[in-house]
C-alpha cells in the first residue's frame, strides 16, 4: 500500500485537493443558499406603544435558519424603535433595533443586530439571528437608551412598592422619573413614577435602570450607548 502511494504520489496529491476544493465548494453553496433563502408570511403580531396595545398584521422573511430577513408592517404605519415586537399567542419576540445582550455574571456586553429574535423552546430562551442560534439564560437585552428587555423573571423596586415581572417582559425608564413596564404572561401594562431610584432584581443581578448600572458587591458596570464598541454576539466562544 506504501509502495503504491509513493509510486503515484504526483496524481494522488492534485486529486486529493480536488475532493477537498469539491467539498468546500459544496458546503459553501449549501449555506449561500440556507441564508439567500426566503420565505414570507404574514404573522399577527402586537406592540405597546405609550400603554396603548396596538395589534397588526407583519409581512416576515425568514430564510432556512428561520432567521429574519425582513419585517415589513401592512395596513398601519408603525415606528419601529426599540420597542420590542411580540407575535401573537408565540413566545416569539422580535427586536427591530439594533441592541446589546448583557451576560452580568461574566461582566460582559456584546453587539446584536436589528431583526434578532428571542423564542422559548424546551425550557430554554433563544437568541437567533444570522450566524447565532443559542439558548441564553441569566441574561438581558439594553437598547442604549431607556429599555430593558428580560429574558428571566425579575422583580422592579420602587420605593416601597415591588412589582414582579415574568420572562420576556420589558420595561422602559426615562429621564422624566416614569418607569413603564410590559409584562408578557399577564399581558399586562402598568407606569410607576421615580422620585429616587428604581432597581431590578433578581437571584444573579442588580441594576439600577435610572443611572444604567449594574450593581456588583465592589463596584459597577455602566452599561453602554456606543454599540459599535462591542464585540458582536456571534463571536462569542461557546
Amino acid at each position: 500500500m506504501l509502495d503504491f502511494i509513493k509510486k503515484r504520489y504526483n496524481i494522488l496529491i492534485p486529486v486529493f485537493l480536488i475532493i477537498v476544493l469539491s467539498v468546500a465548494l459544496i458546503l459553501y453553496n449549501r449555506e449561500y443558499k440556507n441564508n439567500r433563502y426566503a420565505k414570507t408570511e404574514d404573522s399577527e403580531v402586537y406592540q405597546y406603544f405609550s400603554g396603548v396595545k396596538m395589534e397588526y398584521t407583519a409581512s416576515i422573511s425568514r430564510n432556512k435558519k428561520d432567521v429574519i430577513l425582513e419585517y415589513t408592517p401592512k395596513d398601519y404605519v408603525v415606528n419601529l424603535d426599540s420597542i420590542p415586537i411580540y407575535i401573537k399567542d408565540k413566545d416569539r419576540v422580535i427586536f427591530p433595533k439594533e441592541m446589546s445582550i448583557v451576560l452580568p455574571l461574566n461582566n460582559r456586553e456584546y453587539q446584536v443586530n436589528a431583526l434578532a429574535e428571542i423564542y422559548k423552546e424546551n425550557n430554554l430562551y433563544y437568541l437567533n439571528l444570522r450566524d447565532l442560534n443559542q439558548s441564553f439564560d441569566h441574561a438581558f437585552l439594553y437598547d442604549g437608551k431607556d429599555l430593558y428587555f428580560f429574558i428571566d423573571s425579575v422583580s422592579i423596586t420602587v420605593g416601597s412598592e415591588e412589582i414582579n415581572l415574568s420572562p420576556l417582559s420589558y420595561l422602559t425608564c426615562t429621564h422624566n422619573s416614569l418607569l413603564e413596564y410590559y409584562d408578557k404572561e399577564t399581558d399586562t401594562y402598568g407606569q410607576i413614577d421615580v422620585e429616587n431610584s428604581a432597581l431590578v432584581t433578581n437571584d444573579y443581578m442588580t441594576i439600577n435602570v435610572n443611572t444604567d448600572r449594574i450593581i456588583y458587591n465592589d463596584g459597577f458596570l455602566l452599561l453602554t450607548n456606543d454599540f459599535s464598541a462591542l464585540q458582536k454576539v456571534t463571536e462569542i466562544e461557546n
